[in-house]
């Protein structure tokens, strides 16, 4: 059915689609209510290495060092080493560990588009405390993890790669975003719903009326009937012969149609001679 069909419908049964459409409403509003806001919040690192650079030697003096500016040293070290921070934040354990065992709150970790040595951390929670308080724990976590995993590698502490936070946790803001897709697919099921139940009420009670229509009895069918046609009964003879047949007029008579004449017989003519009377 076209969509115009299906207005004629909705406005034909208007009594049955404005009650789902108002408890679709109140449905919506309840999805609303309940679905919990989340909250977002986020983070940045950045990894730099040693001034003196990756080499470190004891008889070096340490004045006759060559310093150098750690900003000009990033290179393809630096973004391995962001790379492999981030595997380590994705393991599932690292997770339950610093959100929580049972949390619904989450964080993700990646270097961006840049692909490092940037770290780029994003979490959302239930509240706006938790959210921003999860940030905090995952750049701790990996400052701590990325001085763990060097210590384990037996580097000399002078060349360590060090990460510095640019971005503090952020404040964090409410995303409506999920709630409305939620309403939103709430809303156009319940609709469906509601159009498939006027349809199946309005082809029920329309069988309803056609077959209420056909087993009624109608005026022509309660009215009496008609008195059987009043034949004429013959009447008797007086000889007690019996009443010559029934026909039909103008059945079984040849040239019933037609009426005989009788013609007289002429006379005779006076006679031209005396006869013997006179």
């Amino acid at each position: 059915m076209d969509f115009w069909g299906t207005v004629r419908v909705l406005r034909r049964r208007w009594y049955i689609a404005l009650p789902a459409v108002l408890l679709t409403g109140v449905l919506a509003l309840y999805v609303y209510i309940t679905v919990p806001t989340r909250y977002e919040s986020s983070g940045v690192l950045v990894l730099t290495s040693p001034a003196a650079g990756g080499r470190y030697s004891e008889k070096t003096k340490p004045e006759d060092v060559v310093k150098v500016n750690p900003l000009l040293q990033f290179d393809g070290s630096l973004t391995t080493t962001a790379q492999i921070l981030t595997q380590i934040l994705g393991d599932p354990k690292t997770a339950e560990e610093l959100a929580g065992k049972g949390s619904t709150a989450t964080y993700t970790a990646n270097t961006g588009p840049v692909g490092g040595p940037l770290l780029f951390i994003s979490t959302e929670a239930d509240s706006a405390e938790a959210a921003e308080g999860l940030v905090g724990k995952v750049l701790d976590k990996t400052v701590a993890e990325l001085a763990s995993q060097q210590k384990a590698l037996n580097a000399p502490e002078q060349t360590f790669i060090t990460a510095q936070i640019l971005v503090k946790p952020t404040t964090a803001s409410a995303k409506i975003g999920g709630k409305v897709r939620y309403v939103g697919a709430a809303t156009v099921v319940l609709l469906l719903l509601t159009i498939a139940s006027t349809f199946a009420a309005d082809s029920i009670l329309l069988k309803a009326k056609r077959r209420k229509e056909g087993t009624a009895p109608s005026e022509k069918d309660t009215a009496p009937p008609p008195p059987p046609p009043v034949r004429p009964q013959p009447q008797p003879q007086g000889n007690g012969a019996p009443p010559p047949p029934h026909r039909p007029p103008n059945q079984g008579i040849p040239n019933a149609h037609q009426k005989t004449v009788i013609i007289p017989a002429p006379k005779p003519p006076d006679p031209a001679w005396p006869t013997k009377d006179d």
